[in-house]
Protein backbone atom coordinates (compact mmCIF):
# COMPACT_ATOMS: atom_id res chain seq x y z
CA UNK A 1 0.00 0.00 0.00
CA UNK A 2 2.43 2.63 -1.23
CA UNK A 3 1.84 6.05 0.29
CA UNK A 4 3.89 9.13 1.18
CA UNK A 5 6.23 8.41 4.09
CA UNK A 6 5.25 11.03 6.65
CA UNK A 7 8.33 10.63 8.83
CA UNK A 8 10.69 10.74 5.85
CA UNK A 9 9.03 13.92 4.60
CA UNK A 10 9.40 15.53 8.01
CA UNK A 11 13.06 14.52 8.26
CA UNK A 12 13.75 16.10 4.88
CA UNK A 13 11.98 19.28 5.97
CA UNK A 14 13.96 19.47 9.21
CA UNK A 15 10.82 19.07 11.33
CA UNK A 16 10.81 17.35 14.72
CA UNK A 17 8.84 14.12 14.89
CA UNK A 18 7.46 11.94 17.66
CA UNK A 19 6.96 8.19 17.73
CA UNK A 20 5.47 5.38 19.81
CA UNK A 21 6.58 1.76 20.18
CA UNK A 22 4.15 -1.13 19.69
CA UNK A 23 5.21 -4.01 21.95
CA UNK A 24 1.86 -5.72 22.57
CA UNK A 25 1.24 -7.15 19.10
CA UNK A 26 -2.27 -5.72 19.39
CA UNK A 27 -3.99 -4.37 16.27
CA UNK A 28 -6.51 -2.59 18.50
CA UNK A 29 -3.79 -0.74 20.42
CA UNK A 30 -2.09 0.08 17.11
CA UNK A 31 -5.33 1.45 15.68
CA UNK A 32 -6.01 3.63 18.72
CA UNK A 33 -2.48 5.05 18.77
CA UNK A 34 -2.56 5.73 15.02
CA UNK A 35 -5.17 8.40 15.73
CA UNK A 36 -3.26 10.09 18.55
CA UNK A 37 -0.97 12.37 16.56
CA UNK A 38 2.25 10.35 16.40
CA UNK A 39 4.34 10.68 13.26
CA UNK A 40 5.48 7.05 13.39
CA UNK A 41 4.56 3.80 15.09
CA UNK A 42 7.28 1.17 15.55
CA UNK A 43 6.25 -2.50 15.55
CA UNK A 44 8.78 -4.39 17.65
CA UNK A 45 9.95 -7.83 16.51
CA UNK A 46 13.14 -7.91 18.55
CA UNK A 47 11.70 -8.52 22.02
CA UNK A 48 7.93 -8.80 21.55
CA UNK A 49 5.74 -11.86 20.95
CA UNK A 50 4.08 -10.75 17.71
CA UNK A 51 5.08 -12.30 14.40
CA UNK A 52 4.68 -11.39 10.75
CA UNK A 53 0.97 -12.19 10.59
CA UNK A 54 0.38 -10.11 13.73
CA UNK A 55 2.30 -7.27 12.10
CA UNK A 56 0.08 -7.44 9.01
CA UNK A 57 -2.98 -7.11 11.25
CA UNK A 58 -1.38 -4.10 12.93
CA UNK A 59 -0.55 -2.55 9.56
CA UNK A 60 -4.16 -2.99 8.46
CA UNK A 61 -5.36 -1.31 11.64
CA UNK A 62 -3.00 1.63 11.13
CA UNK A 63 -3.61 2.00 7.37
CA UNK A 64 -6.40 4.65 7.50
CA UNK A 65 -3.98 7.00 9.27
CA UNK A 66 -1.04 8.74 7.54
CA UNK A 67 1.32 7.69 10.34
CA UNK A 68 4.56 6.00 9.22
CA UNK A 69 4.86 2.33 10.15
CA UNK A 70 8.26 0.88 10.96
CA UNK A 71 9.26 -2.67 11.89
CA UNK A 72 12.18 -3.29 14.23
CA UNK A 73 13.82 -6.47 13.03
CA UNK A 74 14.30 -9.51 15.22
CA UNK A 75 17.55 -10.31 13.42
CA UNK A 76 19.72 -8.14 11.21
CA UNK A 77 19.49 -10.44 8.21
CA UNK A 78 17.92 -10.07 4.78
CA UNK A 79 14.85 -12.31 5.07
CA UNK A 80 12.84 -10.30 7.64
CA UNK A 81 13.65 -7.07 5.77
CA UNK A 82 11.96 -8.34 2.61
CA UNK A 83 9.02 -9.80 4.53
CA UNK A 84 8.37 -6.60 6.49
CA UNK A 85 8.51 -4.39 3.41
CA UNK A 86 6.48 -6.72 1.18
CA UNK A 87 3.86 -6.82 3.95
CA UNK A 88 3.50 -3.04 3.71
CA UNK A 89 5.79 -1.50 6.32
CA UNK A 90 7.16 1.94 5.43
CA UNK A 91 10.62 1.16 6.74
CA UNK A 92 12.86 -0.95 8.94
CA UNK A 93 14.75 -0.43 12.19
CA UNK A 94 17.87 -2.55 12.70
CA UNK A 95 18.84 -3.20 16.31
CA UNK A 96 22.37 -2.82 17.70
CA UNK A 97 24.29 -2.13 14.51
CA UNK A 98 28.04 -2.21 15.13
CA UNK A 99 29.67 -2.62 11.71
CA UNK A 100 29.27 -1.32 8.18
CA UNK A 101 29.10 -4.76 6.56
CA UNK A 102 25.92 -5.62 8.46
CA UNK A 103 24.35 -2.28 7.64
CA UNK A 104 25.26 -2.55 3.95
CA UNK A 105 23.60 -5.98 3.74
CA UNK A 106 20.42 -4.64 5.34
CA UNK A 107 20.27 -1.65 3.01
CA UNK A 108 20.84 -3.93 0.03
CA UNK A 109 17.99 -6.17 1.17
CA UNK A 110 15.69 -3.15 1.42
CA UNK A 111 16.36 -1.54 -1.97
CA UNK A 112 15.57 -2.83 -5.44
CA UNK A 113 18.33 -3.18 -8.04
CA UNK A 114 20.41 -1.36 -9.11
CA UNK A 115 20.66 0.32 -5.67
CA UNK A 116 20.26 -2.93 -3.77
CA UNK A 117 19.36 -6.60 -4.00
CA UNK A 118 15.76 -6.71 -2.79
CA UNK A 119 13.87 -9.53 -4.45
CA UNK A 120 10.97 -8.45 -6.66
CA UNK A 121 7.62 -9.55 -5.26
CA UNK A 122 5.49 -6.48 -6.12
CA UNK A 123 3.44 -8.43 -8.63
CA UNK A 124 1.53 -10.03 -5.76
CA UNK A 125 2.64 -8.31 -2.51
CA UNK A 126 0.39 -6.60 -0.01
CA UNK A 127 2.72 -3.58 -0.17
CA UNK A 128 1.77 -3.18 -3.86
CA UNK A 129 -1.96 -3.68 -3.17
CA UNK A 130 -1.62 -7.35 -4.01
CA UNK A 131 -0.03 -6.49 -7.35
CA UNK A 132 -2.71 -4.03 -8.47
CA UNK A 133 -0.20 -1.21 -7.99
CA UNK A 134 2.85 -3.24 -8.94
CA UNK A 135 4.42 -0.82 -11.42
CA UNK A 136 3.72 2.18 -9.19
CA UNK A 137 5.23 0.43 -6.19
CA UNK A 138 8.33 -0.73 -8.06
CA UNK A 139 8.98 2.79 -9.37
CA UNK A 140 8.57 4.58 -6.03
CA UNK A 141 9.24 2.18 -3.15
CA UNK A 142 12.91 3.10 -2.77
CA UNK A 143 12.07 6.82 -2.61
CA UNK A 144 9.63 6.35 0.28
CA UNK A 145 11.62 3.77 2.25
CA UNK A 146 13.13 4.57 5.65
CA UNK A 147 16.19 2.67 6.91
CA UNK A 148 17.10 3.29 10.55
CA UNK A 149 20.13 1.83 12.34
CA UNK A 150 20.06 1.63 16.13
CA UNK A 151 23.23 2.51 18.04
CA UNK A 152 23.03 0.49 21.27
CA UNK A 153 26.59 -0.18 22.40
CA UNK A 154 29.93 1.49 22.92
CA UNK A 155 31.17 -0.44 19.88
CA UNK A 156 28.31 1.00 17.84
CA UNK A 157 29.18 4.53 18.94
CA UNK A 158 32.81 3.99 17.92
CA UNK A 159 31.63 2.71 14.52
CA UNK A 160 29.39 5.71 13.70
CA UNK A 161 31.88 7.33 11.27
CA UNK A 162 32.19 4.00 9.44
CA UNK A 163 28.43 3.42 9.47
CA UNK A 164 27.81 6.91 8.13
CA UNK A 165 29.63 5.99 4.92
CA UNK A 166 26.91 3.45 4.08
CA UNK A 167 24.59 5.00 1.51
CA UNK A 168 20.80 5.25 1.86
CA UNK A 169 20.64 5.17 5.66
CA UNK A 170 18.17 7.75 6.96
CA UNK A 171 18.78 7.81 10.70
CA UNK A 172 20.90 6.61 13.59
CA UNK A 173 18.63 5.89 16.56
CA UNK A 174 20.30 5.70 19.98
CA UNK A 175 18.92 2.97 22.25
CA UNK A 176 19.79 4.22 25.74
CA UNK A 177 19.09 1.15 27.87
CA UNK A 178 21.32 -1.23 25.92
CA UNK A 179 23.84 1.56 25.46
CA UNK A 180 24.11 1.92 29.23
CA UNK A 181 24.27 -1.86 29.66
CA UNK A 182 27.18 -2.09 27.20
CA UNK A 183 29.39 -0.26 29.70
CA UNK A 184 28.06 -2.02 32.80
CA UNK A 185 25.66 0.73 33.85
CA UNK A 186 22.29 -0.68 32.84
CA UNK A 187 19.62 1.95 33.42
CA UNK A 188 21.95 4.24 35.37
CA UNK A 189 21.38 7.23 33.16
CA UNK A 190 22.88 9.85 35.47
CA UNK A 191 26.29 8.19 35.69
CA UNK A 192 28.95 10.37 34.11
CA UNK A 193 30.33 7.52 31.97
CA UNK A 194 26.92 6.98 30.39
CA UNK A 195 26.29 10.68 29.88
CA UNK A 196 29.68 11.02 28.18
CA UNK A 197 28.99 8.03 25.90
CA UNK A 198 25.54 9.38 25.00
CA UNK A 199 27.03 12.79 24.25
CA UNK A 200 29.64 11.14 22.03
CA UNK A 201 26.98 9.18 20.12
CA UNK A 202 24.96 12.34 19.56
CA UNK A 203 28.00 14.36 18.49
CA UNK A 204 29.27 11.74 16.06
CA UNK A 205 25.83 11.39 14.47
CA UNK A 206 25.45 15.14 14.03
CA UNK A 207 28.97 15.40 12.59
CA UNK A 208 28.13 12.64 10.10
CA UNK A 209 25.11 14.58 8.87
CA UNK A 210 22.72 11.72 9.65
CA UNK A 211 19.35 12.37 11.28
CA UNK A 212 19.52 11.68 15.02
CA UNK A 213 16.82 9.65 16.75
CA UNK A 214 16.37 8.19 20.19
CA UNK A 215 14.08 7.13 22.99
CA UNK A 216 12.97 9.44 25.77
CA UNK A 217 13.99 8.29 29.24
CA UNK A 218 14.16 9.68 32.78
CA UNK A 219 16.23 12.83 32.75
CA UNK A 220 16.22 12.89 28.96
CA UNK A 221 12.61 13.55 27.96
CA UNK A 222 11.48 14.36 24.43
CA UNK A 223 11.81 18.12 24.90
CA UNK A 224 15.38 17.77 26.18
CA UNK A 225 16.34 15.48 23.30
CA UNK A 226 14.87 17.85 20.72
CA UNK A 227 16.88 20.66 22.29
CA UNK A 228 20.01 18.53 21.76
CA UNK A 229 19.35 18.19 18.05
CA UNK A 230 17.26 15.04 17.81
CA UNK A 231 14.99 14.86 14.77
CA UNK A 232 12.88 11.93 16.01
CA UNK A 233 12.05 10.77 19.54
CA UNK A 234 9.98 7.81 20.67
CA UNK A 235 8.17 9.20 23.71
CA UNK A 236 5.86 6.32 24.60
CA UNK A 237 4.84 2.71 24.03
CA UNK A 238 1.54 0.86 24.01
CA UNK A 239 2.61 -1.12 27.09
CA UNK A 240 3.82 1.95 28.97
CA UNK A 241 0.69 3.95 28.26
CA UNK A 242 -1.62 1.14 29.39
CA UNK A 243 0.49 0.28 32.45
CA UNK A 244 0.93 3.86 33.61
CA UNK A 245 -2.69 4.74 32.94
CA UNK A 246 -3.82 1.66 34.85
CA UNK A 247 -1.61 2.49 37.82
CA UNK A 248 -2.75 6.09 37.85
CA UNK A 249 -6.38 5.06 38.02
CA UNK A 250 -5.97 2.15 40.46
CA UNK A 251 -3.64 3.60 43.08
CA UNK A 252 -5.94 6.39 44.33
CA UNK A 253 -8.71 3.80 44.74
CA UNK A 254 -6.45 1.42 46.65
CA UNK A 255 -5.43 4.18 49.08
CA UNK A 256 -9.02 4.95 50.10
Amino acid sequence: MLRPNRLKQRLRAGERSIGCWLFMGSPTAAEILSHCGYDALLIDHEHSPGGLETAVDQLRAIAPSPVTTLVRLGDNIAAPVKQALDSGADGIVAANVEDADTLERLVAAALYPPLGKRGAHFTVSRAARWGLDGDLYAANADKELLVIAMIESAAGVAAIPELARVANVDMFFIGPLDLSASIGLMGRYTESAFVELLDEAERRTREAGIALGGAALPGHDAAALFDRGYAFVTAASDVGLLRDGGLQMARPVLRT
